[in-house]
Formats: structure tokens, sequence, C-alpha cells
């Protein structure tokens, strides 16, 4: 139980965060990694801080007295997560050539997951590959 509520604080970590990488790292990995990283630094700076907010502010306000080994997994993993989340929001906008040359349409319908999936990377702009890459949908539904 406690490992779940830690999880879950966690995830209030990495909300809007994220990394300069080929691929970007799931939410659950990273939640993961911080995890495992900063498990001791958080139970110590702070320990029954509720979630959300108030959490993620207790964290950075006390990011110097934290291990190096957890700052530099929270780095990475915030990167990481910003990262993808911007990859998810531009996509549309980065990928629209592509989308209309590929998927037969001008806008990101709710079919252009399955569209870009189904296409060769080569057949994609670098840049729109790079982006469909970053959004993490290629490594979500090849796991599927």
């Amino acid at each position: 139980m406690k490992r779940i509520v830690f999880l879950l604080a966690l995830s209030f970590l990495v909300v809007g965060v994220g990394a300069a990488t080929a691929q970007t790292m799931s939410y659950a990995d990273a939640i993961s990694q911080l995890a495992d990283a900063c498990k001791s630094d958080l139970a110590k700076y702070c320990k029954g801080v509720p979630l959300g907010p108030r959490l993620k502010a207790c964290f950075n306000a006390n990011q110097a007295m934290m291990s190096p080994q957890c700052q530099q997994t929270r780095a990475m993993v915030y990167a990481s997560i910003a990262r993808r989340a911007a990859a998810q929001r531009d996509i549309g906008d980065i990928c629209s050539a592509d989308i209309n040359r590929l998927c037969g349409t001008s806008h990101a319908d709710a079919h252009l997951v399955e569209c870009l999936v189904s296409v060769s990377p080569v057949a994609m702009s670098p840049a729109c590959n790079q982006a469909f890459n970053d959004t993490g949908w290629r490594t979500e539904r090849a796991r599927q």
C-alpha cells in the first residue's frame, strides 16, 4: 500500500515535465525511476506532504539537499516527460504535411495514431518521425 501511495505521489511530480534523447520514457518508467532514485530523499524531506502540487513544491524546495543520484534522475525524468508532453501537444503542427500525405487528412483526427503507426518511419519526414517517436505512441502500440 505504501508503495502505491508513493508511486501516486511521484506521478504528480512528473506531470508536465521531459528529455533530449532519441526516445522519451513512459510515465510509468519515469515514476519507477524516481521511486528508485529518490525514495529515501522524499521520505526524509517531504514526509507527510499531500499528493499534488504541494508535493512537487516540496520536492523543488528541497532539491539541493537531495542526493546527487536523485537530482540527476529527477532532471533526466523531468526533461524526458516534458519532451513527451510537448511532442504529443505539437505533433499535429510538426507532422501536418505528413499527415495529409500519408493519412489522407489535413488534421489530427481520432485515427492519427493508428495511421502513423502503420506508416514506415522512412516514409515520414525526419522531424515528424522524431516527434512521433517522442510522443511515445509508437512504442506503446508495439507493447499492446
